[in-house]
């Protein structure tokens, strides 16, 4: 078996409590089986609703009962088992060919996913079904323990545009971004289009680095473009996306509505610059 790649170690998949795209945790499941990771998908389970019911006060607008009721906390914890298990089969589903190690886990809260990962984790984080749910206590706690435990955050839209073709990032200084984006396209045996400034040429290591290791390399000049001002026109039908986390957004609303169907694969600042394998060799 061939070792992971770019130095990731597990992809946890955080599972919301809404009915979340097959697909998207499908794609997750796939790329954890190329790069050659562990998988964990993990439910978050909404504690705070057994806290809300505590209130005396406190009602629930039920539809099919056309009117507030008193909230019902044997309802509530049964909705939140039944949200557990259909998210449980959703995961056995996604991974039922995967011959990396995969595990299922529900937590309560996001406080505790924090606790959970780890510096070589990918988190990934699907979108909520509702848009409702991205402004829950429980949608923004596990972003934000993504965003500041992990290196790594891979983001998925509900809808797929596309499971092939190549994966395309942004030039950054530090080419943090250059590096994870030509790991996952050796993993993919997909090409890799980088998109720089106008004028601006890439390094020939990042250019000697790709032949060595076998990848069809592309740019394309797009002058001050970042992820974070405007939408991503998908102009070489990628499927996936790697940027740095100073090219993007921190709001979820904003994040998701520039996403187009194409995941997005967001790595921390600390990544290595690629460096080819003569050098690497010489190194060692």
């Amino acid at each position: 078996m061939t070792s992971p790649a770019g130095g990731f170690k597990r992809m946890v998949v955080g599972l919301p409590q809404s009915m979340t795209s097959q697909t998207a945790v499908d794609v997750a499941a796939q790329l954890a089986e190329f790069l050659n990771i562990e998988l964990q998908g993990t439910f978050v389970a909404d504690t705070s609703l057994h806290g809300l019911a505590g209130f005396p006060g406190a009602r629930e607008l039920r539809i099919l009962d056309q009117g507030w009721q008193a909230i019902d906390l044997a309802q509530i914890t049964r909705d939140i088992e039944h949200a557990a298990d259909a998210a449980r089969r959703r995961f056995a589903a996604a991974v039922r060919s995967c011959t990396v190690k995969t595990s299922f886990d529900v937590i309560a809260g996001a406080e505790a996913m924090a606790s959970l990962i780890r510096a070589d984790d990918i988190v990934a984080i699907i979108e909520p079904s509702h848009p409702g749910e991205r402004i829950t206590q429980q949608f923004t706690g596990l972003l934000g323990a993504a965003l500041e435990a992990s290196n790594a955050i891979l983001i998925l839209p509900q809808r797929i545009a596309r499971t092939a073709g190549p994966v395309m990032t942004i030039a950054d200084p530090d080419r943090g971004g250059i590096g994870a984006a030509l790991d996952i396209a050796v993993a993919l045996k997909e090409s890799l289009v980088v998109v720089t400034g106008r004028g601006a040429a890439l390094a020939a290591d990042v250019v000697t680095l790709a032949r060595e290791r076998g990848v069809h390399l592309e740019q394309i000049a797009d002058g001050g473009l970042t992820y974070d001002t405007a939408p991503f026109s998908s102009v070489t039908n990628e499927r996936l996306r790697v940027v740095t986390r100073r090219q993007v957004p921190r709001d979820a609303s904003r994040l998701f509505a520039m996403l187009q169907g194409v995941p997005l694969l967001v790595v921390g600042p600390d990544r290595p610059e690629p460096a080819s394998e003569s050098k690497s060799a010489a190194a060692r």
